[in-house]
């Protein structure tokens, strides 16, 4: 994998999964996007290289068991201070059937707001439901439950110190 491979997937997830006027209403700010891979050193290893990184970068991190995997979070990897957060399956959950249909790459994407009640509350009313809170890799999380089960999972935090780990 070539850094500019990796860049142009992230980038191209991250533009498609923040056109939505759902996250314009709740003021979402992405803060990072996930990488499914079927082995965390490797990929971290792999992601260094690519990105550039010193090695020792991605740290472990609290799993995500909305996602079904353990994670590596590797802070300000990406440009305008994006983390990155390495996804290894660790149930037959969501990031394994996203594995199974797409293969390693861009998986998730995780989107800061200053009040996760407030936002939670507006993305149900315009439609958008989310799924109970959960412990994850950036602090509690809530998956949108808007789109195909296929779909990019779409995870929503609490903005400022919800990093951790």
């Amino acid at each position: 994998m070539t850094a500019t491979d990796a860049i142009d997937r992230l980038r191209s997830v991250l533009a498609t999964a923040v056109d939505d006027r759902a996250i314009e209403a709740i003021d979402g700010r992405a803060i990072a996007l996930g990488w499914a891979t079927v082995e965390l050193e490797r990929a971290t290893h792999e992601l260094d290289a690519a990105l550039g990184l010193p090695p020792g970068r991605f740290t472990p991190a609290a799993p995500t068991p909305t996602l079904g995997a353990i994670c590596c979070v590797a802070r300000d990897a990406l440009s305008s201070g994006l983390a990155l957060v390495l996804l290894e399956p660790s149930t037959e959950g969501r990031l394994a059937g996203w594995l199974a249909r797409h293969g390693e790459g861009p998986a998730a994407v995780w989107l800061a707001v200053g009040d996760v009640s407030a936002a939670v509350a507006a993305l149900h009313g315009a439609g958008v439901m989310t799924s109970a809170e959960r412990p994850g890799p950036l602090g509690p999380e809530r998956l949108f439950l808007d789109g195909p089960i296929d779909g990019l999972p779409r995870l929503v935090v609490e903005r400022a110190g919800t990093i951790r780990a």
